[in-house]
């Protein structure tokens, strides 16, 4: 009995230490967790804590400097003038993506309307426009030129296309015209250095650039249609060429850069190139423009005023431009069949490449037309 009650002791202990170490084991299996801290979960963390510490500060961004940084690589180069905003379908424009700075690119813009009760589109302008992010009159269009009448829009309320004034505070200092026997292009608007310029209409920056001797920082913004705006003397230009603008978007400073005997605003409005009076766009005494068309014809613009030197120099002149028109031989033409096509007499086409109308032409060769 006593042998039995051993036996019975000690299989009790014996199943309790199998069990022991049974859970022990199970224990063991669910705790791989630990913090030690030469654990690759540390270093992981500590390299990545290490890699933050070398970056710079937080910058905040805004919203067109977030979706710059999407566009990764290559693609933001080639992307650079390319407006970040929607494209105002009433504004003049055309892909900006190829655009190198100072190129010059001729571009041909057709409008179309279509007349209400119809949706057959009729053409109504068709006139020639050029990029040019340095010059700021490279049309090379006279204004004594101008024989009908270009109705402009300026701006539309109902279709969300607003206006403002380039100032908080209105009061013109100098006028536009003839001064000291040359053409002050523009007005001058009184303001302190730092004040804020804004956009005028919706449009886009053409001209970003300095001229120490005349105009200092000055931009020019491209509107509706040919309609352009010019801001000199400015301390601060807070945009680049290609940036699209809303109607009160602020564009710069205004200053004392340049050739200027205190701080003021020069405004310029230019309607292809050829600057005119701005008091026939604004009443500068109330601070609002005088209605929402403009219409441009011969009288808008002071040709005896425009017959002056600019008074801040060669930079704020017309380009000098011309052009050549080029076509090549083919094979069975001749003087008179060229002269045909190209609308020209056959004694001209000669006279313009120096030949006479016996002179026999290989295909192939070049021959001027205009």
């Amino acid at each position: 009995m006593k042998i039995s009650k051993v036996f019975l002791g000690l299989s009790l202990v014996f199943m309790a230490l199998t069990g022991y170490s049974q859970e022990n084991k199970l224990f063991k299996k669910k705790t791989k967790i630990e913090s030690k801290p030469n654990s690759s979960l540390y270093q992981e963390k500590t390299a990545k804590k290490d890699e933050l510490d070398e970056l710079p500060p937080l910058t905040f961004r805004t919203e067109s400097d977030a979706k710059e940084t999407a566009i990764q690589g290559s693609e933001l180069q080639e992307r650079k003038y390319e407006p970040l905003k929607v494209i105002n379908p009433s504004i003049s424009n055309f892909d900006t993506t190829s655009i190198d700075e100072g190129e010059s690119l001729v571009v041909e813009i057709e409008e179309e309307n279509a007349p209400v009760g119809t949706e057959d589109f009729v053409s109504v302008a068709s006139y020639f426009s050029i990029w040019d992010t340095k010059s700021i009159d490279p049309y090379s269009i006279d204004a004594k030129e101008f024989d009908e009448p270009v109705d402009l829009e300026l701006y539309n309320l109902a279709a969300g296309h607003n206006w403002a004034m380039p100032l908080a505070s209105m009061r013109q200092t100098s006028p536009f015209g003839p001064r000291w026997g040359r053409l002050h292009a523009g007005v001058d608007l009184d303001l302190e250095t730092g004040y804020p310029v804004f956009a005028p209409f919706d449009g886009i920056v053409r001209v970003v650039n300095f001229n120490p001797g005349g105009y200092g920082k000055y931009m020019v913004l491209r509107h509706y249609n040919g309609l352009e705006t010019l801001f000199g003397h400015l301390s601060k230009q807070g945009l680049e060429s290609g940036t699209l603008v809303k109607a009160g978007d602020e564009i710069g400073l205004g200053g004392n850069t340049g050739r200027s005997t205190g701080a003021h605003l020069h405004y310029e409005t230019r309607y292809e190139g050829n600057p005119f009076n701005p008091n026939q766009v604004y009443n500068f005494a109330i601070g609002e423009p005088l209605s929402d068309h403009l219409l441009i014809t011969a009288q808008t613009f002071n040709i005896r005023a425009l017959s002056l030197r600019n008074e801040y120099g060669s930079v704020g002149e017309k380009i000098k431009t011309r052009s050549k028109v080029w076509t090549k031989v083919r094979s069975g033409d001749s003087l008179r069949s060229i002269a045909q096509r190209a609308g020209i007499s056959a004694s001209k086409l000669a006279k313009l490449n120096g030949l006479k109308m016996s002179s026999k032409i290989k295909a192939g060769r070049r021959l001027r037309i205009h």
